[in-house]
């Protein structure tokens, strides 16, 4: 199953329950207070990798079109920045097996889409980095998510990316 850009999917409204749960509180060291609704928290069957005690995160938009923060519910400290890869590269692709398509309950192709996590670098002559070998598949009407190792060798684990391609918006949280 192919996965298709993120940005279609996420401006589809989400299917929404008979009346709207109250917003979560969250604590981030990296983004402050957050209000976030329950349906933006993801569970993932199997924890990311170095991160092996925490499997709630919730799926925050950045300031950013195509940027998203993953902040985790359970330790304040771990956020990521991830990004929507097909706004970088629009040959971007990459299929999910069966065991994948299982765990995070995709019935439809249209329920899925990919993210990438980015790492910010250390120097200003350093360029940000996506990791493009093991994208984030997320399935938001199931609230699941599952970092997957891509099968395709041509996808690099530090691929330089250009994060001022992505357009800024009035939208979104920043870093505090």
């Amino acid at each position: 199953m192919l996965i298709a850009p993120a940005a279609v999917l996420l401006h589809a409204e989400p299917v929404a329950p008979m009346s709207e749960p109250p917003m979560l509180q969250i604590v981030s060291s990296a983004l402050g207070e957050l209000a976030v609704s329950p349906t933006m928290v993801m569970h993932f069957p199997a924890p990311l990798g170095g991160f092996p005690l925490y499997r709630e995160y919730a799926l925050v938009p950045a300031a950013r079109e195509g940027l998203w923060w993953l902040q985790s519910i359970e330790d304040a400290d771990a956020t990521f920045i991830l990004a929507d890869p097909f706004l970088h590269d629009s040959e971007y692709g990459f299929d999910i097996g069966d065991a994948e398509r299982e765990a995070l309950r995709i019935v439809d192709e249209a329920d899925a889409f990919g993210l990438v996590m980015i790492t910010l670098p250390n120097a200003e002559s350093e360029s940000a980095t996506a990791n493009c070998r093991a994208p984030l598949v997320f399935n938001l009407r199931q609230q699941l998510a599952l970092q997957v190792i891509s099968r395709e060798d041509r996808h690099d684990v530090r691929r330089p990316i250009d994060l001022a391609r992505y357009q800024p918006h009035a939208h979104g949280v920043r870093m505090k």
